[in-house]
């Protein structure tokens, strides 16, 4: 079991869900819909040490869930890190953190269907992404890759 596995498991075990923003509520993170660019998803921020998920108003339900777990990824694995200020000032590659969050989103959105794939003989990319709604180039990326 890789360590990004490993943090959503404690986190599921921790809150008793695998709902990101169930989670994110109970570990005191806000979060807020405001309108955005229509190619900005979402993006989190920490303000006054209170973390924030901003998501975009236009996202339907199932893009709304899938950002929220992504940026939940983002709180979880990385903390405070600000991502554009490492892209600006370092040679830091942000992406690495882009495919984190994704298979923190990935794993956790699988957990919250998990009895969906019960008495299933073998599952697949495509299975999963039917389940989760995620891109299924992400679920390769995070269980196949």
């Amino acid at each position: 079991m890789n360590k990004i596995e490993q943090n959503v498991k404690q986190l599921i075990h921790k809150y008793g869900c695998a709902d990101p923003f169930l989670i994110s509520e109970k570990m005191g993170i806000i979060t807020v819909d405001r309108d955005l660019p229509e190619h900005i998803n979402g993006f989190t921020v920490t303000m006054e040490e209170i973390p924030f998920i901003v998501l975009n108003t236009s996202l339907n339900y199932h893009n709304r869930k899938i950002t929220a777990a992504h940026e939940l990824g983002h709180i979880v694995l990385h903390g405070t890190t600000n991502t554009i200020k490492l892209s600006l000032n370092t040679s830091f590659c942000v992406s690495k953190f882009e495919k984190e969050a994704d298979c923190f989103a990935a794993y956790l959105l699988l957990a919250s269907e998990k009895d969906e794939t019960v008495g299933m003989d073998s599952v697949t990319a495509e299975d999963i992404s039917k389940l989760t709604h995620l891109p299924k180039s992400m679920i390769e990326d995070a269980f196949f890759g």
